[in-house]
Formats: C-alpha cells, structure tokens, sequence
C-alpha cells in the first residue's frame, strides 16, 4: 500500500445528505474540492440483536473509514465512525460523567451520577406490562 492511500483511508467530512431506512448518510469532504462520497454506513451500537439507531444530521463534522482500493482511487467502500465537536459549536455538557443526548426540538435525556433525567418537548410515552412508579 503507498503512502496515498494510506492518507486517504481517515478522512474528515461534513455530511450532505442522510438515508434514514438505509442508516447511511453521504459526505463532503472540503479537502478533496468538495467530493462527495457514496452513501457510507453509519457505525452503530448494535445492529442484531440489541439494535441502536442514530444517523448524523446534515451538515454534521464526521470522520469516515475507508477501506483500502487496489486501485488507489475510491472513497465509496467505508464507513462513517463518528462525528466530533468543533470550535464552531461546544460540546452539550462538560462533566465527563455526564451521559446525554440532547435533540434540536429541546428533548433531552440525560444520565448525571445516579439521576435520570427525561424531558420532552411534547410527550413521554412509556409501554411495558408493568410500569412501577414510586
């Protein structure tokens, strides 16, 4: 492998464009005037059994994976590993043993050293046999 592809196997990105039902999601990359990727799988937490779903909004930082090309030119066998805050817009907490996931409606969900908390901005809906409130 030369050094040329070895450069071009992490690439950082900006999405353009999201596949929902496919979890992919295609990206620019600035660097390269402005190429745009095939649709790159979305790295999950799970996808048999246990299942997590989570796809990057347009116009996302991500950094991207791809496979090695015999033939030195291709950017459309990879994977887009995960996206990263930039100086343009801060981190949404800054405990380090603060778990969250905060949504553009205002939702949030969030763990902080024992606490759970769940806000939405609409409603919660909460199905099982049992719920047990106390």
């Amino acid at each position: 492998m030369d050094t040329s592809q070895l450069k071009n196997m992490v690439r950082v990105g900006i999405v353009s464009s999201v596949n929902g039902p496919a979890c992919t999601a295609r990206v620019i990359f600035p660097d390269k005037d402005n190429m745009v990727s095939a649709e790159l799988p979305v790295l999950q937490l799970g996808s048999y059994g246990t299942k997590g779903y989570c796809v990057p909004e347009v116009n996302t930082k991500v950094v991207c994976l791809f496979l090695p090309n015999p033939s030195g030119n291709g950017m459309n066998a990879g994977f887009i590993i995960g996206a990263y805050y930039s100086g343009e817009k801060p981190p949404a907490e800054s405990d380090a043993s603060v778990r969250s996931v905060r949504f553009p409606d205002g939702s949030l969900i969030q763990y902080d050293n024992g606490t759970i908390t769940i806000s939405a901005s609409k409603k919660i809906v909460l199905k099982a046999p049992v719920i047990n409130i106390n």
